[in-house]
């Protein structure tokens, strides 16, 4: 229990670095004239599976500034956001999302397993 409470602790710290980022970013944009930016949608597989780690990661990334959760799949496998500026490497802003956000809301919401029910559960 108190290991969850530091990842959840650290999930904080993190998503909040992750917002002033993104606001400053968000603020670039806005106030430079000319800058070239590149609008999008985005497909980000998921390995959040209840409701709790789905809301929470989709909440993450709408309160980011230049990114909104737009679709979850019914599946419940993908998430669809759009994002502000993908730059020139998509696949940066999706590993972003599943390494950054996704990741740390998994370490606080799942108990962690010893590599025996690891290999027992694969």
């Amino acid at each position: 229990m108190i290991l969850r409470i530091g990842y959840a602790l650290r999930y904080l710290s993190i998503f909040l670095r992750a917002l002033i980022k993104a606001n400053i970013d968000v603020a670039r944009v806005v106030l430079t004239p000319g800058m070239n930016f590149r609008p999008g949608f985005l497909c980000v597989p998921m390995k959040a599976e209840t409701d709790f780690e789905i809301t929470v990661l989709a909440n993450s990334i709408t309160l980011t500034p230049g990114t909104i959760t737009v679709h979850v799949a019914r599946s419940q496998r993908e998430i669809i956001i759009h994002a502000l500026d993908l730059g020139d490497d998509p696949q940066a802003v999706r590993d972003d999302v599943m390494q950054t956000l996704e990741a740390n809301i998994l370490a606080f919401t799942r108990p962690r397993r010893s590599a025996a029910e690891e290999r027992e559960r694969a």
